[in-house]
């Protein structure tokens, strides 16, 4: 390799010219130290925090976890194969010919089973997976968005506690200045020793005030690291994209309605209760198999067959008598689809208040952010004329001291605003469910759902349109599945659940039409064993 300096000149020059080596080195480690301290963007630190984050990647697979479970639903439909083989040796003793003998034989059997009518369990297993792996997808978009909430906050705070410890220490070297001045003035007659104790009552409250500050920083800093896995550099305060926020409350409300992540995965726990329900009833009808088995039989070895059989038949198989055992899962099945619908509403309500309180939070920190700006400007000028005052005798030291505070508690309340602006933004946007790593320029790493091979076969409204988080299930659904729901006109009502009897007792609703379909006419036939209310 050729080298572009001799390493000996370089050390002869450090031997003769000692102190412009060191100047030298100096300056490389300043160049390297201002290398290091660069600037970093709240993109780069959301792109860390979604790399490294274990909650994520432990949410990642718990989803992926859960998708198996559509390929343990699809297994019901495909048949069954199963081998065995037996090898015995059986020795015996005749007692009236006094002799003794054995004989070894093996055995093969083959088995295929297929079954043909489940009920319509195993098709409502099938959705309910398909429903379950939807919420625990709609539960890793919710974990993606609150990690990049909380790495917006915490970078924040980092951005929040540096600049109140900016105004802390800028305070702190006013105030000393103020005990200098006192104590020249003090030895010239000009002031007490009063002046001089309360200069430094502030000067003490301020450096108690940083020290503080100081630890709220690092407590902010390690946060920060620790989202990220590594130290904040230089920040500053983040823009928030103007084009995903909302335009008003209304509208707010609406898009979370409809893309909140914790609503959709409630929204699919509600739908699989409800298929789990109808896979319920389906273990109470009979069902319908076709089995086939071969069985070869061998003496000695493989090559003497003995015997061969082979059956292919019809096998139908009906609870007839379970001592109550399935109508209680069914009722059970029922109450807890209630629950979950339950659950949902409560779900609806929780982030319908938080928006609501996102909202009015970011409206009124941005105006009390313009307030305390007039108010930094106003005590600058304050303190300007309280210092004219004070050098001509119509003002104390503790005027001027009190108007320094003053400045300093308007620029912090200033900071604090600002703080509180922000975090509502990213608030509100989380809450809405806009809060998706592909807005801040990150390559989103999330399993693609699995397809559907099975119709729905469901007759209620319980559905909510894909959003720009589920651009993988919109290639997946149906136009049916897309359409919106009758309650994303006004927000501020729940679902419609139509005609589905899991609240209302089995009271039928007369302003809606009967659906026609095989389920409601099964649990009409099944009245009489008690399920007229289901």
């Amino acid at each position: 390799m050729t080298l572009f300096f001799d390493p000996q000149e370089l050390l002869r020059g450090i031997r003769i010219c000692p102190a412009i080596s060191l100047a030298g080195l100096s300056l490389v480690v300043l160049c390297l130290t201002a290398t290091f301290a660069v600037a970093q963007t709240l993109e780069e630190a959301m792109s860390s925090a979604y790399a490294v984050n274990p909650r994520l990647k432990a949410e990642r697979s718990r989803y992926q976890a859960t998708n198996q479970g559509v390929w343990t639903a699809r297994s019901e439909f495909l048949p069954t194969v199963t081998g065995s083989y037996l090898a015995e040796q059986n020795a015996y003793n005749l007692e009236s010919t006094n002799s003794r003998d054995q004989e070894f034989s093996h055995e093969l059997n083959l088995t295929v089973s297929q079954t043909l009518f489940q009920g319509l369990a195993g098709v409502n297993r099938l959705n309910q997976a398909h429903e379950e792996a939807a919420a625990g997808r709609s539960q890793l978009i919710s974990v993606e968005q609150t990690l990049m909430l909380n790495t917006a906050d915490a970078y924040l705070r980092v951005v929040h506690d540096r600049e109140i410890l900016s105004r802390l220490k800028a305070y702190t070297a006013v105030v000393q200045r103020e005990v200098n001045a006192a104590r020249v003035r003090y030895r010239s007659g000009d002031a007490t020793r009063t002046d001089i104790e309360q200069a430094l009552a502030r000067l003490a409250e301020a450096q108690g005030n940083g020290d503080q500050a100081v630890g709220d920083l690092e407590a902010s800093e390690a946060l920060f690291e620790r989202l990220t896995g590594q130290k904040p550099g230089k920040l500053g305060w983040p823009a928030v994209p103007k084009s995903i926020l909302p335009s008003d409350e209304d509208d707010a409300i609406s898009i979370a309605l409809q893309s909140n992540p914790s609503i959709r995965a409630a929204t699919a726990d509600a739908r699989a209760a409800r298929y789990a329900a109808r896979a319920s009833v389906g273990d109470m009808l009979p069902r319908v198999a076709l089995e086939s088995a071969w069985e070869n039989g061998y003496q000695d070895d493989l090559s003497d067959q003995s015997d061969e059989e082979f059956r292919l038949g019809l096998r139908v198989t009906a609870p007839l008598f379970t001592g109550g055992r399935n109508v209680a899962a069914v009722r059970r099945a029922k109450f807890t689809a209630a629950q979950e619908e339950y659950e949902l509403d409560d779900t609806q309500q929780i982030i319908r208040e938080n928006v609501i309180r996102a909202m009015r939070q970011r409206s009124a920190s941005q105006r009390r952010a313009k307030a305390e700006k007039r108010a930094i400007a106003a005590n600058r000028r304050a303190v300007k004329g309280l210092q004219v005052e004070f050098d001509s005798g119509q003002r104390s030291l503790l005027d001027v001291l009190d108007g320094e505070r003053e400045l300093l508690l308007s620029q912090v309340d200033f900071v604090r605003a600002r703080y509180d602006a922000r975090i509502a933004d990213f608030f509100l946007l989380a809450n809405i469910g806009r809060l998706a790593p592909r807005h801040f320029s990150i390559i989103e790493d999330r399993p693609a759902p699995v397809a559907r091979i099975v119709p729905e076969f469901n007759s209620w409204d319980l559905r909510l349109a894909p959003t720009e988080n589920d651009t993988d299930q919109s290639d997946l659904a149906s136009p049916t599945e897309t359409a919106p729901l009758g309650y994303q006109a006004n927000p501020k009502k729940s679902i419609n659940w139509v005609d589905w009897p899991y609240r209302t007792g089995g009271q039928d609703n007369p302003d809606t039409a009967e659906p026609d379909n095989r389920t409601r006419k099964l649990w009409r036939s099944l009245a009489t064993l008690g399920l007229h209310q289901f």
